[in-house]
């Protein structure tokens, strides 16, 4: 992510949304993020939570369960919000928000600018609106159809920063057996997808390859 604090630019977006009577008084938190793509807009234990408006561009917006599957919830695109939830109190989430293509939003840190944001009750209706249409998409979901060798890379990406260690406890969150697993991992291996590091550990060799919902395997 790349940010700017130019006034002009950043007043300049923001004319550009529906939310700018909403957001006027928040000016000076905004900043304007940018995305290269394939670059995580959102994803779980960031450090810094922000806050988002989509501005140009869209965005995957996809939920990763333990076992690998997943859940795509939408496809964000211009004046689409991000970040809601991480405005309260909640246990880390699984849900992604990843760049289709480049992508600017206007963004602002939450924890700096809570007090501001609880205080707003236009931005507190603002929320609420987006997070309900998201739960109204979510009640409607399946899981995208995925095979054990497409799911063990996911589970390994998102779920293992890449490196799987340990069989047992992988296939117990795979919902499979660690024979299977085995399996799996051999073929990967063999492939060149995954590299061994040692007993029972495996690395993928390039994780950007190993996208949620990729047809690569």
């Amino acid at each position: 992510m790349k940010k700017f604090y130019d006034k002009a630019r950043i007043e300049t977006y923001l004319k550009q949304t529906k939310y700018e009577s909403i957001m006027s008084g928040l000016l000076e938190y905004l900043f304007v993020a940018e995305y290269k793509k394939s670059e995580f807009v959102t994803m779980p234990l960031q450090q810094i939570h922000f806050f988002q408006i989509i501005i140009q561009g869209t965005v995957n917006i996809y939920f990763i369960r333990d076992d690998g599957s997943v859940y795509s919830l939408a496809n964000g695109r211009k004046n689409d919000l991000l970040g809601e939830m991480e405005i309260f109190p909640h246990q880390p989430g699984n849900v992604y928000a990843e760049a289709n293509d480049d992508v600017i939003c206007l963004a602002l840190p939450i924890e700096a600018s809570k007090s501001a944001l609880l205080e707003n009750c236009r931005f507190l209706q603002l929320v609420c609106e987006s997070l309900t249409q998201k739960m109204e998409s979510i009640t409607t979901l399946d899981a995208a159809p995925a095979s054990l060798r497409q799911r063990v890379l996911v589970y390994m990406k998102y779920k293992c920063k890449g490196e799987l260690k340990g069989l047992q406890q992988a296939a117990f969150h795979l919902n499979c057996s660690a024979r299977q697993l085995q399996r799996i991992l051999n073929r990967h291996e063999a492939d060149g997808i995954v590299v061994k590091t040692g007993k029972g550990s495996y690395k993928l060799a390039n994780p950007s390859l190993c996208k949620a919902g990729s047809s690569y395997v």
